[in-house]
């Protein structure tokens, strides 16, 4: 029972952290498109199996540094910072967003796995991101280091993260993409989410200010 909440928090800390688009997403909508769900399955699985070892390698860090509280209210102060600004940036820029295909021609169809794992390593941003949620969650006593509870954190992330993938590919299949009212509006959903973030990392942080 204990590791439900882990398994939650992972899910929501991933929708919030890969809503956003970006190279992963744009690659994925663009093999679905090109190359097929088989092909596409393939690339998400090689992104995944990377971001699965990248959040518990964040988690292993983030045990570290909750042990000094010096240092991990300086990183819930800076994290704080970072989805105040996300928040007030999205807020702003919420209009269509639009999302172009990446060209798929550099590689090959059966390396598709592959080149998941490639692109996912290039993007560095899970690590420090799942350092600063498992602190926070930590502190907010809804997150315990331990064996159990790092594995079901770690999949939840996986399990959102191909929620987002499963999004995307889904919205962008549809010819009246423009017409869709959850991708005209991922900018407010998104800062939804960072400003959600943001409050529960201040009402924590308060007490200590």
């Amino acid at each position: 029972m204990q590791v439900i909440i882990p398994f939650i928090i992972g899910i929501i800390a991933a929708t919030a952290g890969t809503l956003l688009p970006g190279l992963l997403n744009a690659t994925v909508v663009g093999i679905a498109s090109d190359e097929g769900k088989k092909n596409a399955q393939s690339f998400i699985a090689g992104c995944l199996s990377v971001i699965f070892l990248q959040t518990y390698l964040a988690i292993f860090f983030a045990k570290i540094i909750d042990g000094n509280a010096n240092i991990s209210n300086i990183i819930q102060e800076v994290g704080l910072g970072i989805f105040i600004v996300l928040t007030i940036f999205f807020l702003i820029k919420n209009k269509k967003t639009k999302l172009k295909k990446v060209d798929l021609k550099t590689t090959k169809k059966t390396n598709r796995f592959y080149y998941g794992m490639l692109l996912a390593l290039i993007n560095v941003f899970p690590i420090p991101y799942y350092v600063f949620i498992s602190i926070t969650a930590s502190n907010s006593d809804l997150f315990i280091f331990k064996p159990s509870n790092n594995i079901a954190l770690s999949t939840g992330v996986i399990v959102g993260t191909y929620l987002v993938f499963r999004f995307y590919i889904r919205i962008f299949k549809n010819k009246s993409v423009e017409n869709n009212l959850l991708l005209k509006n991922i900018n407010l959903i998104i800062a939804a989410i960072t400003g959600f973030i943001a409050l529960m990392t201040l009402y924590k942080l308060i007490p200590n200010l």
